[in-house]
């Protein structure tokens, strides 16, 4: 996808058109592809900060996230250790859409989750709210 905004003209796929034109008359989907390009305008017209702000939470956090998911499955995490996964975790619990986005892709997560932070329940009640958390996921997992 390209955008050259001194011409007007953009590039979707094979197919290119200047502001007047329709973008792909074959699939009869013009407001999409019209959307789609009003869309790129508008993300174009970002300032470089908040466009990286948005890079970084919602494209790089997914990677942190995956790498998080991966680290629950690990052998340590199996063994029940949990201090490898309270730095990941604290990090990834500043970010809504990281949380979100781990509530979606892992139910047990997201149970433990809604206990302590929702509902403001710890399991442990001898830890903090973050290492009860943590420890409350393995157990539920592997226990």
């Amino acid at each position: 996808m390209e955008m050259n905004n001194k011409d007007s003209v953009v590039q979707v796929g094979d197919n290119q058109t200047s502001d007047n034109q329709t973008i792909d008359n074959k699939t009869g989907d013009n407001k999409k592809r019209t959307d789609l390009v009003k869309t790129i305008r508008l993300i174009n017209s970002l300032p470089d900060d908040v466009m990286r702000h948005i890079y970084e939470e919602y494209f790089v956090g997914i990677d942190a996230c995956n790498k998080y998911l991966e680290l629950l499955t690990c052998e340590k995490s199996r063994r029940l250790e949990f201090s490898h996964l309270i730095e990941p975790t604290r990090k990834l619990l500043e970010y809504p859409c990281a949380v979100e986005y781990l509530c979606n892709k892992h139910e047990v997560f997201k149970k433990m989750y809604i206990e302590h932070y929702i509902q403001n329940k710890k399991a442990f009640l001898l830890m903090d709210m973050l290492n009860s958390f943590v420890v409350s996921i393995l157990m539920y997992l592997y226990h």
